[in-house]
């Protein structure tokens, strides 16, 4: 064997062996690095996307699931703050990325300690809600009967594919008043009248067919003692005539 096959031998078998050891010495980080929290556990980089993504070393995305992100990146509230005193209707504000939103607005209910809902509400977006960034948002919700002193405010990502596994809700602890407004008649309010509330409150003007429907259904006090829909015979025939 000439010199010049015993040099390409060597280079050959060299190769080979340097590629048996990258993929031995990178087999611990393969075993480690298989979700986006391992990714950025050894020290890879985060992308500020919705929702987070971080690239690995060999440039793999892995991203961030949205059930286990930091809330607080999505939504943020600035009234009431936690532990607050609040009395009915209880105003709210805030700042919440376009995501948490549809169609401008997202749900908010009161609920009391025991876990009943004894209020809800809409919260509206005050700017364009279709991007990545915050967008302000302001409303109120009106409660009735508050079976126990204290109690939470819950906002919710809106979630129109109606799938429980993207439900997210962001909740601030808040303590009641005595003075809760349960006397008064409950008001329709909205750009098409599909808002049963204790006050007028504004909608995002967004129609949908169904809203027509409510005009057969009756606004009053529910069992919780909270102003809603009362769905009677006439308001189910006309869903079903819509979903025909």
């Amino acid at each position: 064997m000439n010199t010049s096959a015993i040099k390409v031998s060597v280079s050959v078998i060299l190769i080979l062996i340097l590629v048996y050891l990258a993929f031995v010495l990178d087999m611990p980080y393969r075993s480690t690095v298989n979700n986006f929290v391992s990714c950025v556990a050894a020290g890879n980089q985060v992308l500020e996307s919705f929702p987070r993504q971080c690239r690995d070393r060999d440039g793999t995305l892995y991203v961030e699931s949205v059930a286990t992100a930091d809330l607080s990146r999505l939504i943020q509230v600035a009234a009431p703050v936690p532990g607050a005193l609040v009395s009915s209707p209880v105003s709210f504000s805030g700042k919440a990325r376009g995501p948490w939103y549809f169609e401008g607005s997202f749900p908010v209910t009161v609920r009391a300690s025991d876990g009943s809902a004894i209020g809800s509400g809409i919260a509206e977006a005050k700017g364009e809600w279709m991007t990545l960034e915050f967008v302000p948002f302001t409303g109120a919700v009106s409660f009735t009967k508050t079976p126990t002193a204290t109690g939470t405010l819950v906002f919710h990502k809106e979630n129109p594919s109606g799938d429980p596994a993207l439900d997210l809700s962001y909740t601030i602890p808040v303590s009641f008043t005595s003075e809760v407004v349960g006397s008064a008649p409950c008001v329709v309010s909205g750009c098409s009248s599909e808002i049963c509330a204790e006050t007028e409150m504004m909608s995002t003007c967004a129609f949908r067919p169904e809203y027509a429907c409510y005009a057969r259904a009756r606004c009053e006090r529910q069992a919780s003692g909270s102003c809603g829909w009362t769905k009677t015979a006439d308001y189910r025939a006309c869903i079903t005539t819509l979903s025909n």
